[in-house]
């Protein structure tokens, strides 16, 4: 069951760290998907300009996903922030959520 609660405005904290937990857990995943295929001879993964395939694109196909997310939180995080931090000028937002097992009993 999900609850509504309206807040005035999220830290920027918040919003990287919610960017950095979704990009991480979509991108990484990808990547090493991509590794395989790299490990299977298509050029799928590029580092420093260069294809690599085999063994070293699926090496290298988690730190690619890595990269990508860190690069991916700072960028959108920041225009993330920035754009709540200016809708909470005019307007509360409103979520709605849904409280942890650990919330429920204590």
């Amino acid at each position: 069951m999900f609850e509504t609660m309206e807040i005035k405005r999220f830290s920027f904290g918040t919003v990287y760290k919610i960017l950095a937990i979704a990009s991480g857990f979509s991108m990484v995943p990808i990547s090493i998907l991509m590794g395989l295929f790299a490990f299977f001879g298509a050029e799928t993964i590029v580092w420093n300009g260069q294809h690599l395939t085999g063994l070293m694109g699926l090496i290298a196909s988690p730190f690619v996903g890595i990269m990508l997310a860190l690069i991916f939180t700072g960028f959108l995080g920041t225009l993330f922030a920035c754009g709540l931090w200016l809708y909470s000028k005019f307007r509360p937002l409103e979520i709605e959520f849904q409280k942890s097992e650990f919330q429920k009993y204590s």
